[in-house]
């Protein structure tokens, strides 16, 4: 018996930044049981450095237009490809609109090749009317998720 299966449970949540490295390091990771991922980054960045943002992504974009291409590096560090390896149960909350994580984390959830919920959420880093009502309704589905 490893030392950790002595401990009780240990789940996930990620949101944003802590969703995008989640993604990157719950597939390597024995010790979670389940994991939620809202908004999470980092996913697709051949695509990502062709949209404009709000967020990091705008600095890297600006990186790569002016010094040369980062895709190289940018594959290791790619959730949407980490995704791929990831089993275990996951709670998902992409968002349909989101000025600082583009693309929508959709290639990231898409990825992910375990059993997987999803709640869409209108949108991610962004207020919007019904946002409220929104948190809440994911606070239910997270409170039953991890029960």
């Amino acid at each position: 018996m490893n030392w950790y299966e002595t401990l009780a449970r240990l789940d996930y949540m990620g949101i944003s930044f802590g969703g995008g490295i989640g993604a990157l390091a719950l597939p390597w990771d024995e010790r979670f049981a389940s994991g939620h991922l809202n908004v999470p980054t980092f996913g697709n960045h051949p695509l990502r450095l062709t949209l404009p943002c709000v967020g990091s992504g705008e600095a890297i974009r600006h990186y790569h237009r002016n010094c040369g291409d980062v895709l190289e590096v940018l594959r290791y560090f790619d959730a949407a490809s980490a995704a791929r390896y990831l089993h275990i149960p996951m709670l998902l909350a992409p968002a349909l609109f989101d000025p600082a994580v583009p693309p929508p984390p959709v290639s990231i959830c898409n990825a992910i090749a375990g059993c997987k919920q999803v709640f869409v959420l209108q949108a991610g880093h962004y207020d919007h009317p019904g946002k409220a009502d929104e948190d809440q309704r994911l606070q239910v589905s997270l409170t039953a998720f991890f029960q």
